[in-house]
C-alpha cells in the first residue's frame, strides 16, 4: 500500500470471526492512510454496525486524501 498501511490478506474476510480481524486491521490501516483524522476504532464500528452505509463513510474519507 502507497501510504504504508500493513493490510492483511482479504482471504479473512470470508473465514467466520477471522473477518473481524480484517475489519480491524482495515480501520488501523484507515486510520494511517487518512493521518488519524478517522479513527480506526470508529471505522471498524462503523463497518460491522452500519454494514454498507459504514463502508461508504469509510471510503467517503478515504476519497478526501486521495484527492488532495
Amino acid at each position: 500500500v502507497r501510504e504504508g498501511a500493513e493490510m492483511p490478506t482479504c482471504w479473512l474476510i470470508i473465514i467466520p470471526f477471522a473477518n473481524y480481524y480484517w475489519y480491524w486491521k482495515f480501520g488501523k490501516g484507515v486510520e494511517r492512510v487518512t493521518n488519524k483524522e478517522m479513527n480506526g476504532g470508529v471505522a471498524f464500528l462503523l463497518i460491522i454496525f452500519l454494514c454498507i452505509i459504514g463502508i461508504v463513510i469509510v471510503q467517503s474519507e478515504l476519497n478526501k486524501v486521495a484527492t488532495q
